[in-house]
């Protein structure tokens, strides 16, 4: 399997060899047929030029702009008349009369398909001296009348000496360039592939378990951007192990509390109280509080392992909001008298929300209890449904002993709990607000909590509203 070094180095040469063979091609192989063909439309451009703005009368002034063409191109140039006779020459070739006979005969046809109103265009190579010509013939019309024309003999420049120098140029120029590419390509690859490198040999410290090592990289490219979200996927996975062993603490803890009871009182009615009535009923009730709450703290994390998992799928109805907070309210009246603390529902809105009806009930339980676990004695909560443009935000509001703004950070963490109010016994298992959380996300409902140590707490939360 060939590594990314090898594959990018590779890839650098190939693209510097498909570069050189391009360039040889093109310098060396096509440089004459380049050469000729932009001269001669080079030529033909500046001959049409002239004939387009010849003035046929103009005596001295005709000899005067040929002589001008004839050293600007450095060729022989002949001005023909409508019978294809010379009329002038220009140059420094001679004209015709120092042409080889198979020239001359070449240019008599050239002559001939000028008068015919063809442009011409031959190449010749003189039988003595060995070098290219070209005769270029452009016709002369007026109203699609031949007039007359011109007779361009044109001398190539040598192009095999300048091939010959181009050769030994590109020759060293290959071997600059390869020897560079080489070099270059090898460091190109090494700062590709140390990062990608350095990145396997963290991750794969990361999947033994250890999420405490990081990716050294200052890069701000793509790399760098990988390695960033390697070591931030590190230390998410860090927070997410401290939560496991946090969970399996704390769960272990909340159930062997209740466990403890249940064992220990069992155990003095079979051995002590089981023929003292009193004693006996005393100790079964709290059996059966403990086996209670131990259910609650089994059901609250079966509930939470669900909807995070997305386990549960959500029913969304509609419903009157109403109907569901008096409900609620109802259910907790109970408690309100045993406690002493006043639970009114302020604020009334007939109207219609969509949502999991049997979700935000479960938000509204432990949203309230949570209240109830955190206000004394002549306390008061207040449940309240806010009408907003679109949506209907609840609000539950306890003149408790409030939170702190430390404690304000982690209120929505698994197992976290504040301080209580002495001399209540609290309900709560310490998942009631995670689950809230996690099932008013799942809504995309918003949420939020406002505090002030001594004075109470406000929850909140929106609801959508059917308009």
């Amino acid at each position: 399997m060939k590594s990314i070094a090898l594959k990018l180095w590779s890839g650098m040469i190939a693209l510097v060899l498909v570069m050189l063979i391009m360039l040889w091609l093109f310098q060396i192989i096509f440089l004459e047929k380049f050469y000729t063909g932009i001269k001669i439309s080079e030529v033909k451009n500046k001959g049409y030029s002239i004939l387009s703005a010849l003035d046929v009368n103009a005596g001295e002034d005709i000899e005067n702009i040929f002589e001008s063409f004839a050293s600007e191109i450095n060729s022989n140039v002949e001005f023909l008349d409508s019978k294809g006779e010379m009329l002038y020459s220009a140059g420094s070739s001679g004209g015709s009369s120092q042409m080889p006979m198979m020239m001359n005969n070449s240019r008599s046809e050239a002559i001939n398909d000028i008068i015919a109103g063809k442009e011409v265009t031959l190449s010749l190579i003189h039988p003595k001296f060995n070098n290219t010509f070209i005769l270029i013939g452009l016709p002369l019309k007026v109203q699609s009348e031949f007039k007359g024309g011109i007779l361009i003999s044109l001398s190539l420049a040598p192009v095999k000496d300048t091939a010959t120098i181009l050769k030994v140029q590109l020759f060293y120029i290959t071997l600059i360039l390869l020897f560079t590419a080489l070099i270059f390509a090898y460091f190109l690859s090494r700062s590709f592939t140390k990062p990608i490198l350095e990145i396997t040999r963290v991750s794969e410290i990361m999947a033994s378990g250890n999420f405490s090592v990081k990716i050294k990289s200052k890069g701000k490219d793509e790399i760098g951007r990988l390695a960033s979200t390697i070591n931030y996927m590190g230390g998410e996975l860090s927070k997410i192990e401290q939560l496991r062993k946090d969970l399996i603490a704390n769960v272990s803890h909340e159930l062997r509390t209740p466990l403890s009871l249940i064992r220990g009182y069992a155990e003095t009615i079979r051995d002590v109280t089981g023929n003292v009535i009193q004693k006996r009923d005393k100790q079964l009730e709290i059996i059966i509080e403990e086996s209670e709450r131990l259910s609650r703290i089994v059901d609250d994390i079966l509930n939470l392992s669900q909807i995070q998992a997305g386990y549960v799928n959500l029913n969304k109805t509609q419903f009157k909001i109403n109907d569901l907070l008096e409900r609620i309210i109802m259910k907790f009246q109970l408690l309100s008298e045993k406690t002493a603390v006043d639970i009114v529902f302020e604020n009334p809105v007939d109207i219609l929300v969509e949502a999991d009806e049997i979700r935000i009930e479960q938000v509204m339980y432990n949203l309230i209890n949570n209240a109830f676990n955190h206000t004394g004695k002549s306390g008061h909560i207040n449940v309240r449904a806010v009408d907003n443009e679109k949506n209907i935000k609840i609000e539950v509001v306890d003149t408790g002993i409030g939170i702190s703004e430390e404690d304000l950070k982690h209120i929505w963490d698994r197992f976290y709990k504040t301080d209580k109010i002495e001399g209540i016994k609290s309900t709560g298992t310490g998942l009631g607000l995670t689950i809230v959380k996690t099932i008013l996300e799942s809504h995309g409902f918003q949420y939020g909590v406002e505090s002030t140590k001594g004075k109470g707490t406000m929850v909140w939360f929106e609801i959508k509203k059917l308009i």
